[in-house]
């Protein structure tokens, strides 16, 4: 089985810095390829609260009967804007052996990384890179300490709770 290993930053800029660290130079659709190592990137939020009508057509118009609207389970879509990035993380997501969350180290980071592992249905191992500058060095020495990733999930339920409700 061939191990890839897949680095998932918030911004390009992000991901272009780490991939340099890790010897990813080259560019595909959407990351930067190396060696068992592929880095990618989010552009903030890909994926956004699902409008009213997602539930029932109904909604499309506002009734004031109608509210509040309290779905059992709350729907995120893809923002059109930037689909084809999703499309590339979700497919890069589904080709990953291991997960490294790279976005910022913070709960808002932690958000948007999360919110594409469920959304995508990502089940393998994730680990977190918990960096707060992007120089070579803060990047090898963030790589030398990687995290679980189970000892940053709390930031995303953070994350949701100040979001209310829709994350």
């Amino acid at each position: 089985m061939v191990v890839m290993q897949l680095y998932l930053c918030e911004k390009p800029s992000q991901a272009k810095d780490i991939a340099a660290v890790l010897g990813a130079r080259r560019r595909g659709d959407g990351c930067w390829l190396g060696t068992n190592v592929t880095v990618t990137w989010c552009i903030g939020h890909l994926l956004e609260t699902a409008p009213p009508d997602a539930y029932d057509p109904r909604y499309k118009r506002w009734v004031l009967a109608d509210l509040p609207i309290i779905p059992d389970k709350w729907k995120m879509t893809v923002k059109p804007r930037t689909a084809s990035q999703y499309k590339a993380v979700k497919r890069l997501l589904g080709e990953a052996t291991e997960l490294v969350i790279a976005t910022d180290a913070d709960r808002e980071g932690e958000m948007i990384a999360r919110e594409l592992v469920e959304h995508c249905r990502y089940r393998g191992p994730i680990r977190r890179l918990w960096l707060s500058a992007l120089d070579d060095a803060s990047i090898r020495k963030a790589l030398a300490a990687l995290k679980p990733g189970v000892e940053t999930f709390s930031l995303y339920h953070s994350a949701l709770g100040r979001s209310g409700p829709t994350g």
